[in-house]
C-alpha cells in the first residue's frame, strides 16, 4: 500500500525550492526532473520504491512551485542549489536520477562531488556536441494563457505529450495547473532558466567516475550515436540502454520499463 508523500519547501541560496519526499528508511535517491515538469514528474517510480528507499524529488527553479528567478542562472550554480537542498534534507550520499536538464545537473554534481553520488542515472541526456544542431525539432507553439476547464487542460496535455500514460496525464492535470477564478493556468515551465542551459558539459563528463546508467529514447532521442560513443570513451562505468516505443519522455511514456531499468541498476551497484 502506497503512503502519502511529504511535500514542502527548503531555502537554498536564497531561493525556495519545492520538494516531495517518499519513504522513511533505506538508501537515499534524489530525482531531478526535465524542463516543463516538476517534483511529481516521476511519482510512479517513487511510489514503487518507497518501501525500500528514501526518495527526494526536487523542483528546479522556474518551474512549478519553486521560485522563478528574474535572470537566467548558470547551470553549475543551479546544480549547487540542488546539492544544497539534498544535503540540507539529509539525502547525501545518494543515487541521483536526472531527466534531461536534471541529468545535466547530475553530470556536474557527479564530476565535482564524487563523494555525494553512489550512482547516476541519466535519462535521455548527454552533452550537446557543438557540431550537431540543437534545433532538429521545430519550436513548440506557446501554450494558451488559460484553460476554461479540466477537459480543455487534459486535451492540451495529451496533445503536448502524446505518449503519456493515463497515470501521467492525471498526474500533470493535478500538479501542472493553478486553479484561479474558474479557469486553469499553467504553472511556470522553465522559460526563465533556458538561457542557462548553454554550457559545454564534456569537461564534467570526462571527470565522472560514478557508475552511470544512460537511458536513451528509441525514437527522437537527443542522444546521437556519435555522442553516445564519445560518452562511452569518457565514462568507464557507463551502461547505455535504448528504451523502445518512446522518445525523450521515458519516465512518463514507459514508466514500467523505466522502473525496471532503474531497479536493475540499483541491484547492480548493490545499493
Amino acid at each position: 500500500m502506497s503512503k502519502k508523500p511529504l511535500e514542502g519547501y527548503v531555502l537554498s541560496h536564497g531561493r525556495h525550492i519545492n520538494y516531495v519526499m517518499w519513504g522513511s528508511k533505506g538508501p537515499a535517491i534524489v530525482l531531478i526532473h526535465s524542463m516543463g515538469m516538476d517534483c511529481h514528474s516521476m511519482d510512479a517510480l517513487c511510489e514503487s520504491l518507497q518501501n525500500k528507499y528514501r526518495l527526494l524529488s526536487l523542483t528546479i527553479l522556474g518551474h512549478g512551485e519553486s521560485d522563478v528567478p528574474d535572470t537566467a542562472i548558470p547551470l553549475p550554480e543551479h546544480a549547487e542549489i540542488m546539492r544544497d537542498c539534498y544535503k540540507e534534507l539529509g539525502y547525501a550520499p545518494n543515487v541521483l536520477i536526472g531527466h534531461s536538464i536534471g541529468g545535466m545537473m547530475g553530470m556536474i554534481l557527479s564530476a565535482e562531488y564524487p563523494e555525494d553520488l553512489k550512482g547516476l542515472v541519466l535519462v535521455d541526456i548527454a552533452p550537446f556536441d557543438a557540431t550537431i544542431s540543437r534545433g532538429r525539432t521545430p519550436a513548440r507553439a506557446l501554450p494558451p494563457t488559460s484553460f476554461k476547464d479540466e477537459k480543455e487542460a487534459c486535451n492540451y496535455i495529451k496533445e503536448r505529450y502524446p505518449g503519456f500514460t493515463d497515470y501521467y496525464i492525471e498526474n500533470r492535470l493535478k500538479h501542472s495547473f493553478l486553479r484561479e477564478e474558474n479557469v486553469l493556468k499553467l504553472k511556470p515551465m522553465g522559460d526563465s532558466i533556458r538561457a542557462g542551459l548553454n554550457i559545454d558539459l564534456w569537461p564534467y563528463v570526462e571527470k565522472i567516475k560514478t557508475p552511470t546508467l544512460l537511458l536513451i529514447g528509441g525514437s527522437g532521442s537527443i542522444v546521437t550515436p556519435e555522442t553516445l560513443e564519445k560518452m562511452k570513451k569518457s565514462i568507464n562505468n557507463l551502461e547505455a540502454i535504448t528504451v523502445q516505443g518512446t522518445g525523450h519522455m521515458i519516465p512518463q511514456d514507459k514508466p514500467k520499463e523505466f522502473e525496471e531499468y532503474v531497479k536493475q541498476f540499483l541491484n547492480k551497484i548493490n545499493y
